[in-house]
């Protein structure tokens, strides 16, 4: 039988919400009654648009799932949410359409999470329906291996340094390849890591595995999507708390997962990222300063990451491709159009594993370039004079090095070799030094973290 022609529903929901609902969550209780093995949902609603945040003048409802479990922050209970990127799913004792989780259909009060992201000017008006035991087949999915395609060579990094992206989508959330399509896209692109952050679940990384043996290794990941703002944890493999938009909530999840040892960013805090609302929340790691092409308003990002740098705060900046789509003609133009764009290096030591790339990424030990390709720029105290920085760029022929204190621009030479070493005495006075390569066109092409002064 297919999702289509299921005939009358079980259970069917109605609703309304008006512009005073607008991003908050509602939990819709409804009965499941014993025995069942599959529970399938549908939903429909009113003047309905896409999720793009510059697309307005309608409704964009999210949807989620709790069963009889509970809805309480970290339950069991929580079976999955999609956002408003499916209107149906399927949920069965031995699989379920991705993100939901698979398992017993327990006898009870499940609840419908109900999300209106966006509401228009007539209000949102919503139906839910719901079957038992519909009977619908597992579709096929991609199970195979994720094939070990070689990448064209790459300029080679310092020793323990390493190359990787930290933002992507798979069918898990709102992307349109499975998770081994994406680490094979991956290990194509040369990288050596991916960090995969699924929207508001942890359940893609069973299907990513751990990567390695000639894969990139697989850094696990969830983005935790908020009406006010996205931040990934990277480390963790459980989800975290997004339903409450209040920025004391937002904080105090960010610091619990910090406290379980996951390593927090804040996602690209820019117009359209969507942007991040919450100025005074701390409690983060990292700033993603570099969300897809460089031209996409990440001026915004840097300038929001440069702000909490000069008032003393030792926040790491990392980027990320946030890429959906391996498959599309015409991707969403809001996300990278391939993996790598830009890329992090990380500092990982000699043997690098998960553990050594989160206290990298922790710690600042990271630099962002446009691509696999570079250009790379290391920025060191430099060991021969004290107050000295010692920069070290390849592959950035043709560009700009732009030394960056909380003072402002303090020098600038052109890169004119294929390796080029910078000595500096860094300003007197300055809290902190970073460089950046700037290209012909006023681009930038890679930007490292500070070197602060208490470490020359």
């Amino acid at each position: 039988m297919s999702a289509r022609d299921l005939g009358s529903a079980d259970r069917r929901l109605t609703g309304h919400f008006d512009r005073a609902h607008e991003k908050r969550y509602a939990h819709v209780p409804f009965e499941v009654p014993r025995g069942l093995r599959q529970l399938h949902v549908r939903y429909a609603y009113s003047d309905r648009i896409d999720s793009d945040p510059a697309i307005t003048g309608g409704n964009t409802l999210d949807i989620g799932l709790f069963d009889e479990r509970g809805i309480a922050a970290g339950s069991p209970g929580f079976r999955g949410w999609s956002g408003s990127n499916k209107l149906e799913f399927t949920i069965d004792e031995h699989w379920a359409t991705p993100p939901y989780a698979s398992g017993p259909i327990g006898a009870g009060t499940w609840y419908l999470l109900l999300g209106p992201y966006k509401v228009g000017p007539r209000g949102c008006d919503w139906t839910v329906e719901a079957w038992f035991d519909p009977a619908i087949a597992e579709p096929a999915r991609d199970t195979a291996a994720p094939k070990r395609a070689r990448s064209e060579p790459l300029p080679p990094g310092r020793d323990g340094w390493i190359r990787g992206d930290l933002h992507c989508h798979t069918l898990y959330s709102d992307g349109d390849s499975w998770p081994t399509e994406m680490l094979a896209a991956a290990a194509t692109a040369g990288l050596d890591f991916l960090g995969v952050t699924d929207h508001n679940n942890a359940r893609h990384q069973r299907a990513y595995g751990a990567g390695g043996d000639g894969l990139p290794l697989v850094v696990p990941g969830v983005e935790v999507t908020t009406y006010g703002g996205h931040w990934n944890a990277w480390g963790t493999d459980r989800w975290w708390e997004f339903r409450e938009p209040e920025a004391r909530a937002v904080e105090a999840t960010m610091r619990e997962a910090a406290a379980a040892g996951a390593v927090v960013c804040v996602n690209h805090p820019k117009p359209l990222g969507p942007p991040w609302e919450y100025p005074d929340v701390g409690g983060f790691h990292a700033i993603e300063v570099w969300n897809g092409p460089w031209v996409r308003l990440n001026t915004v990002a840097l300038a929001f990451w440069e702000e909490r740098l000069r008032r003393g705060e030792r926040i790491a900046a990392v980027g990320g491709s946030d890429t959906h789509y391996l498959r599309a003609a015409d991707p969403d133009p809001r996300h990278s159009p391939r993996l790598g764009a830009p890329t992090t290096w990380v500092n990982a030591g000699e043997r690098p594993t998960v553990a050594s790339i989160l206290a990298a990424l922790r710690e600042g030990r990271a630099f962002v370039s446009a691509s696999p390709h570079g250009p790379q720029v290391y920025i060191a105290p430099d060991p021969a004079r004290a107050g000295g920085v010692h920069i070290e760029v390849r592959d950035g022929e043709g560009c700009g090095l732009v030394l960056v204190s909380d003072a402002g621009v303090v020098h600038a030479v052109a890169v004119t070799a294929a390796a080029q070493d910078v000595p500096l005495d860094a300003p007197s006075g300055a809290r902190y030094i970073r460089a950046e390569l700037v290209d012909a066109s006023g681009e930038v092409s890679a930007l490292t973290n500070p070197v602060w002064s208490d470490e020359l």
